[in-house]
């Protein structure tokens, strides 16, 4: 298929204004040059992508569905455009995150690489691991902080901090003032689980099993922030990373460690390994070590602390 960049152009000025009139004003074109380009656009598509009856004029199904895939790719070709014109002014970043890892160690990190960096930008795609490891394999991120796992051969390890895993549980609840719990005591509780893929509900399960405890999720959720509210609703208890509680903690619920086996998580940078950073990325990615594996922003718990990891990998 043809691709027709101005009849885009054109298509996505008119469905932004709602008319043919101030799309031709914003592309500096008369209006029948730009109704000419929805035209050979809607020939090459081979479907009508504006209803011209309508004041505004609306969009189609088959333009509804076109709209937001090409508005995407036309920023993203004006950002590269840009960059090869001037790579040192538009150095683009993206980064994949783990949710709880952004909300807890990115704000100030890419505060500081901004004002080192005034014309980067850095696109944060805030994903499960899962998804994190598709875009890693796929070469859509420059690099990613997240927990390792069992990475593939391409993509490098950068260990920064080891972290526990607690019990969040009701401020009532009769294990509520102890310290600690071990993982065979769940065996009657109710708990809430983390998505099935995720590499939390993995650690879990295992420590679970070496445990020796068999449990059925009463409640599964996405989020780490929503399996939180799950158990401050009273739907049960959940075993989070220390990175994922919250901070400050509620009154109506508290921690414990878990111990017996006393589970930990690691945290790190994974980048593919044959991909070539931009200066900005490598800068980034050094600030977010330097940041971390030296403890400057630890999460807050009741209870236990961060502990440096081994470099492996």
């Amino acid at each position: 298929m043809y691709l027709d960049l101005p009849g885009l152009e054109a298509f996505i000025a008119v469905a932004e204004l709602g008319s043919f009139r101030r799309a031709a004003s914003r592309l500096g074109l008369s209006q029948p040059a730009l109704t000419r380009r929805v035209q050979r656009l809607e020939g090459v598509t081979g479907a009508e992508l504006l209803d011209r009856r309508a004041q505004p004029i609306r969009l189609t199904a088959a333009g509804t569905s076109l709209l937001p895939e090409a508005q995407e790719a036309i920023a993203r070709l004006r950002d590269a455009m840009r960059r090869a014109v001037d790579p040192d002014r538009g150095q683009r970043v993206e980064i994949g995150c783990l949710p709880t890892l952004a909300v807890r160690h990115l704000g100030p990190v890419l505060a500081a690489h901004l004002r080192q960096w005034p014309h980067s930008e850095v696109v944060v795609h805030e994903s499960s691991a899962t998804e994190i490891r598709t875009m890693l394999e796929a070469n859509r991120i420059d690099f990613a902080l997240a927990a390792i796992g069992a990475e593939r051969w391409n993509v490098e390890r950068v260990p920064l901090f080891e972290e526990p895993f607690f019990l969040v549980l009701p401020a009532d609840h009769r294990l509520a003032q102890r310290g600690s719990v071990a993982w065979a005591e769940l065996r009657d509780e109710k708990m809430v689980s983390t998505h099935a893929i995720s590499e939390n509900r993995r650690l879990v399960d295992a420590a679970l099993d070496q445990a020796r405890v068999h449990t059925n999720w009463h409640v599964e959720v996405r989020h780490l922030a929503t399996a939180v509210a799950m158990v401050a609703a009273g739907a049960g208890v959940v075993a989070l990373p220390a990175s994922a509680l919250p901070d400050p903690l509620p009154a109506s619920l508290a921690t414990l460690r878990l111990l017996r086996p006393a589970l930990t998580r690691r945290v790190g940078l994974l980048s593919p390994r044959e991909r070539q950073l931009s200066p900005a990325a490598r800068s980034l990615m050094a600030s977010i070590t330097t940041a971390l594996s030296r403890g400057d922003a630890p999460p807050k718990t009741r209870r236990g602390a961060l502990r440096p990891a081994a470099p492996q990998g």
